[in-house]
């Protein structure tokens, strides 16, 4: 009986999640808004791209790139959970792209790294897929990754078969499971109207100072995701900051934040909060680039640079449309459109021009880049299963 009100309690849980985030859909067509019970055209096959060398050539299964394509045409649709990486109108720019060439439905739920995890594993126990795709963050695509729950697909795409014309490598985890899908520099945001050009941190010791006590946000580090624990962890993992400077940095009185990067960033655009010390260009740049009053800072430590990664859940009902769509990422054409659409992300080709505004840069200028790679991700998730933040800044 026990077991049995265990999976029904699951079941439920699952499904008023999933009804309670409902996902952002784009359209397949620029036409006059549908019923939500219409599901777009499907574009026919004989409207696929002309065939290229590439799509004779086999994957790891020996199946022909057109017949991956073919089959992903029919499949129809794919979902995607994801954070800043395809949300508003820069992410219904870069999708529509892909919908009008392959007539593939995308849905998007945009949603924190945290709570991606945890529904991911709930599906997966329950045998009920949802998600095909996750765009989350590197500490939540490790922790999936660790548990074995991604796919590794990257054998079968043909524009991962040349890896000479990436900046970086494109696998992030060792078997290559989560792939390196744009970059972007991290640094502290202030509100300038908040904090004058002469009062601004030029070093993270500087938020110790006594002025900044009660100024300070931060998306609560003993969450385990998120830019509140991927600074702290970073800090500790690079040794530039230790256990006894968040203990003072605890006693400033920052305000610990439970909610979205997002809403945290517009936090700082209202004047809510006057200093956030980790978050990219991928989160504020559309704010900036609208005119919020927000800075990114570089600093005299080091600033992070991220790659954004892309994955595919193991066992996802729609494993074909998937590799599809990660494989137009990759491509010249889906990198060159992604950064004109979001204007924030570093290109991972080295054959794309860079759209970084450049007032997302942090200024001055990081005269050191710290990296966030697949060892600092995994020590992330030692650290959160260590309990080192909650021993620093309380049981939550």
């Amino acid at each position: 009986m026990k077991k049995i009100v265990f999976w029904i309690c699951l079941m439920l849980s699952t499904i008023a999640l999933s009804l309670a985030c409902a996902p952002l859909t784009v359209p397949a067509t620029p036409t006059a808004p549908p019923s939500p019970q219409v599901i777009p055209t499907i574009a026919p096959i004989s409207n696929l791209p002309s065939p290229t060398s590439q799509d004779a050539a086999p994957d790891k299964s020996g199946q022909a790139w057109s017949k991956v394509v073919e089959a992903a045409r029919k499949e129809g649709v794919i979902t995607i959970y994801a954070g800043s990486q395809f949300a508003g109108d820069a992410g219904r720019k870069a999708l529509e792209a892909f919908t009008n060439q392959y007539g593939i439905r995308v849905d998007v739920l945009i949603i924190a790294g945290r709570q991606a995890v945890e529904k991911v594993k709930i599906e997966n126990k329950m045998k009920l897929p949802i998600a095909d795709i996750l765009g989350v963050g590197l500490s939540s695509q490790t922790e999936l990754s660790l548990a074995g729950l991604l796919d590794t697909i990257w054998q079968d795409l043909p524009e991962l078969r040349n890896t000479d014309v990436f900046r970086v490598d494109p696998k992030y985890t060792p078997n290559g499971d989560v792939l390196n899908m744009t970059l972007e520099v991290t640094g502290p945001i202030i509100n300038t109207r908040l904090v004058k050009a002469q009062d601004e941190p030029r070093s993270y010791a500087d938020l110790l100072d006594p002025k900044w006590k009660g100024k300070i946000i931060l998306i609560d580090p003993r969450s385990g995701g998120g830019g509140g624990f991927a600074w702290f962890a970073e800090m500790r993992y690079y040794k530039i900051l230790d256990d006894d400077y968040f203990r003072r940095l605890a006693r400033q009185e920052p305000s610990l934040w439970g909610g979205s990067e997002i809403e945290l960033a517009n936090m700082i655009g209202r004047g809510e909060a006057w200093l956030y010390p980790y978050t990219s260009a991928g989160i504020v740049g559309p704010m900036i680039i609208e005119g919020a009053p927000i800075k990114i800072l570089g600093m005299t430590e080091g600033n992070s640079v991220l790659t954004n990664p892309i994955a595919t859940v193991k066992g996802a009902a729609h494993p074909n449309a998937s590799k599809v769509f990660i494989n137009w990422l990759f491509s010249k054409e889906g990198q060159d459109v992604y950064g004109k659409a979001f204007k924030s992300f570093d290109p991972m080709r080295k054959d794309v021009p860079n759209y970084v505004d450049p007032r997302l840069r942090p200024q001055p200028e990081p005269q050191k880049l710290l990296p966030r790679t697949y060892e600092v991700a995994e020590a992330s998730n030692r650290y959160h299963k260590e309990g080192i933040a909650e021993g620093i800044f309380g049981k939550r």
